[in-house]
């Protein structure tokens, strides 16, 4: 088996050539006698056999695959027979005359034929089917036969000749005559490849700049004609993109001439209008069976770049969307909180367009701005904002471009990947105190699915008040309101809400971005932001009036705009979720990601 592979210039479309060829089945007839001479008879050799055409009359020969063990003896061929004379001299014995099975031998019908029992008065037998193509061959006695044909546009109407031929054969024979049927053409399918095709119903697939006429010789071969022709397979084959499915088979299958061509357009187009076009080169041989296995892989793929970025649906269809969230800050050994996954299928036309939102690491030094897409910013007092990180930005799909912070924008997410929130190490002596160090260590809370991770706080002690012991807690976002602190006493601090859309950050720790923010207190890791899918269960699609509306608006999951996501999934940043580049991983790290990848043309 020979393998090839071939990428087109535009799409790269990516196609494997696997090249077979046809069996054959030997069927040996019995000796009639007659007349003292013995009977022109045959035996029949073909290649395996299927007739997958519902009007036989007019379409009685079909392409591979055949299974049929041998040339049925339903079927009849017609024959041609030169005679010599002995002297050089051809006549013809006989002129397109049916061969079938009868009386339990191949023979003509209804008229029969002796051998003349002289040796040099040799014979030359071309046969032919099916017997429909009777019109198009021309003969003079003592050459071969020819056949000018032009190959059907629709792959439905194209048939499957076959031939044969056997030379020189003595007349004083007196055993059956033997007749190895060939295929003439070259037949071409297609089925998916193993980098797969998007789901759908294919419509069609065609082949441009391929030679469709010529003159074929018994026993020699083809001479092309000087035309090309568009030839067009309509199998209506529903596809679930998996590699290695048929869509082209049987009735469908191109039936070729033999020929080399060079930078030939083939195109797959589905039902919906969606078409993936290449070009490819390559040499068709008789009889070989030529399967292009089609592949398209369609990705865009986002990384962080600190402003929204556009997509533009090439295709009508079904896309699936994912994101990642950005994880937050981390110091000293405390770690910011990871981002969450989201991701659904969603139904795009032609040129919609959607904006992308990859939210940014919190940093991991000395933070003076704020993350994009998150919030979380520290105030500079030239001293204790050195001692948290503020959170990771959500990664988003968003309808309405603009500033990451324009609330009519934020309004317009369909789908968010909360951030996590950063991480906090309060280990240094108050401005102005002479009493001692304060301590307040915390890891930042997870970027969550509906509800954002907590922020935490370990060894807090504050020997202002001589207390060992009491200590905060960031809460996350949940699907109608900000993550918000809390202060356990002996202490109080009312510390920093996020709100729709953002986090929100002090001099020490910053909360995680999200669908809601995360939030932030002293001495605490910023709580995570939350994510948010429209049509996904437990969400909450409606969006306060306002920056300044505190009122909780509860309602569908599904967002005004009647973008719904299925399929759709939402892992939190504490939990196993595939990695942007493969394989899974504990949450996401590091800047936030989006992929859009189309799987459907449905």
């Amino acid at each position: 088996m020979i393998k090839k592979f071939l990428r087109g210039i535009n799409l790269s479309l990516l196609l494997l050539i696997i090249i077979s060829t046809f069996s054959s089945c030997a069927n040996e007839m019995n000796i009639f006698e007659g007349n003292n001479n013995k009977q022109i008879s045959f035996s029949i050799s073909v290649p395996v056999w299927k007739n997958t055409d519902s009007l036989e009359t007019t379409k009685t020969s079909r392409s591979t695959p055949i299974t049929d063990t041998s040339f049925g003896t339903d079927k009849s061929f017609n024959l041609i027979a030169d005679q010599n004379d002995g002297a050089g001299n051809y006549s013809t014995l006989i002129d397109k005359e049916s061969v079938s099975f009868t009386n339990n031998i191949w023979q003509t019908t209804p008229s029969h034929y002796y051998w003349s029992g002289i040796a040099n008065k040799i014979v030359n037998f071309y046969a032919y089917y099916p017997t429909s193509i009777f019109g198009n061959i021309s003969h003079t006695a003592g050459f071969a036969p020819t056949l000018l044909y032009t190959v059907p546009s629709d792959a439905s109407n194209q048939i499957d000749i076959i031939t044969a031929i056997n030379p020189n054969i003595s007349g004083s024979t007196v055993t059956s005559t033997s007749l190895t049927f060939k295929h003439i053409f070259a037949a071409v399918k297609f089925a998916v490849g193993t980098s797969g095709l998007p789901s759908g119903t294919i419509k069609s697939i065609t082949i441009n700049g391929i030679k469709n006429s010529g003159t074929y010789t018994f026993g020699s071969g083809w001479t092309l004609g000087s035309t090309t022709s568009l030839f067009t397979a309509s199998p209506s084959t529903i596809i679930t993109g998996s590699a290695g499915s048929s869509i082209t088979s049987d009735t469908y299958t191109l039936m070729m001439i033999p020929q080399a061509f060079n930078n030939a357009t083939v195109s797959l187009a589905y039902n919906n209008g969606t078409t993936f076009s290449t070009t490819i080169s390559g040499t068709w041989n008789a009889g070989g069976v030529y399967t292009y296995n089609l592949s398209k892989t369609i990705v865009f793929n986002y990384g962080y770049t600190g402003a929204f970025q556009t997509f533009i649906a090439p295709y009508t269809g079904t896309y699936k969307v994912e994101c990642w969230g950005a994880s937050g800050g981390d110091i000293n050994g405390f770690l910011g909180g990871h981002g969450a996954y989201t991701t659904g299928n969603i139904s795009l036309q032609k040129d919609n367009a959607v904006y992308i939102y990859v939210g940014q690491q919190g940093s991991t030094l000395v933070a003076t701005s704020t993350p994009f897409n998150s919030g979380s910013n520290l105030i500079n007092d030239n001293a204790q904002y050195q001692w948290g990180r503020n959170g990771g930005g959500a990664s988003d799909i968003r309808l309405t471009s603009g500033a990451w912070n324009d609330f009519n924008s934020l309004k317009s997410r369909i789908m968010v990947a909360a951030g996590g929130g950063g991480a906090n190490n309060r280990n240094c002596t108050e401005i102005g105190s002479t009493t001692g160090p304060y301590y307040g260590d915390g890891n930042g809370g997870y970027g969550g699915g509906l509800i954002g991770g907590d922020g935490t706080t370990e060894n807090h002690i504050n020997p202002l008040s001589n207390v060992v012991g009491g200590y905060y807690t960031d809460t996350g976002a949940t699907q109608t309101a900000a993550g918000y602190s809390t202060a356990y006493l002996p202490y109080t601090n009312s510390g920093y809400g996020g709100g729709f859309g953002f986090s929100n950050g002090n001099y020490q720790s910053g909360g995680g971005g999200g669908y809601y923010g995360g939030a932030t207190v002293a001495h605490c890791g910023g709580s995570g932001g939350s994510s948010f899918i429209s049509g996904y269960t437990g969400c909450n699609a409606i969006a306060p009036s306002s920056t300044s509306d505190n009122i909780i608006h509860t309602g569908s999951p599904n967002h005004y705009s009647g973008y719904v996501f299925t399929n759709s999934q939402m892992i939190a940043g504490n939990t196993s979720m595939p990695g942007p580049t493969g394989g899974t991983e504990i949450g996401h790290t590091g800047n936030g990601y989006a992929r859009i990848t189309f799987v459907s043309a449905n």
